[in-house]
């Protein structure tokens, strides 16, 4: 997982391999139902590999891609993708540590070219130390055996951050995400600090939404948007649940829905500008930096 790899993991190429299919049989009129027939198939099995419940083999890409009508040339590039697609995933270490919607999205973070963030109560994993994602998992009592193989998850996510293609980042966060006292006063100025300096960081616009706006759209309500700039991989929307678990969806109506919410909350939360003095007045008056 080091900077200079291609950020198609595995699973990006999976969904790419999925989304094509789905284009090129919508594109010439052809129901679900009737592809399958045409090729021999049970209709759930062509809707267990449009919807990536059951990943594409090489040969049935090519089936696909020469039934719907795709010239050669595409369909030895396709199948090529689909081939790449089913070796194994950096991630798959993580399975059992993390849910299949987590990975989705750690998977897909590198191939984009904007994430936004909305996270209105816990420091984003990508932003997390690893003192305060430590103390974070011991104190919202997560599997003891599992605390370490998720801590290193987090630095394995933020190696990105350090790459010469990591996409651009627009992130805001809820007051309360460095408010609330976790792992200690030492372990929160240190947090805090990181934050200062991810905010100076060039591909990074960091915003915070302050208590004293009230109430807003964003209460309580944590999502991210992944944009990408391939044609081939449609842009994604990750929702989390109350018990810090995401859900992904790839409908473009979901996602442009969420980015209006976004473009809302940008407007109401502070500048860039005043982040680091904000940060500092909750170090002193919380944590007790002197």
């Amino acid at each position: 997982m080091a900077g200079d790899e291609s950020p198609e993991s595995p699973e990006v190429l999976r969904r790419k391999i999925r989304n094509i299919l789905r284009q090129e049989r919508e594109q010439r009129g052809i129901t679900q139902k009737a592809a399958a027939e045409r090729v021999l198939w049970s209709q759930s099995k062509l809707i267990r590999i449009e919807t990536g419940v059951s990943p594409a083999a090489p040969a049935d890409v090519r089936l696909l891609l020469l039934e719907y009508g795709a010239d050669e040339a595409r369909v030895a590039e396709i199948v090529e993708i689909a081939k790449a697609a089913r070796r194994p995933d950096d991630w798959e270490a993580f399975r059992g540590i993390y849910s299949n919607a987590s990975l989705n999205l750690f998977a897909n973070e590198r191939a984009s070219t904007l994430i936004q963030k909305y996270e209105p109560t816990l420091v984003p994993g990508l932003f997390q130390t690893e003192d305060y994602a430590r103390a974070l998992l011991k104190e919202t009592r997560s599997n003891p055996a599992k605390i370490d193989e998720r801590v290193r998850a987090r630095i394995l996510r933020q190696e990105m951050l350090e790459s010469d293609d990591c996409p651009t980042l627009h992130f805001i966060i809820g007051e309360a995400t460095v408010s609330r006292p976790i792992g200690g006063n030492k372990v929160m100025i240190e947090q805090i600090e990181k934050l200062k300096s991810l905010a100076g960081h060039k591909k990074i616009t960091l915003r915070m939404m302050p208590f004293s706006r009230g109430a807003h759209p964003g209460l309580g309500s944590a999502f991210t948007i992944l944009e990408f700039k391939d044609p081939d991989l449609p842009d994604l929307v990750y929702l989390e649940s109350a018990d810090r678990e995401s859900i992904v969806r790839d409908d473009q109506n979901e996602v442009d829905r969420y980015n209006r919410r976004f473009a809302e909350l940008q407007d109401m939360a502070s500048t860039p500008e005043e982040l680091p003095a904000q940060l500092d007045e909750i170090a002193k008056n919380r944590f007790a930096r002197t």
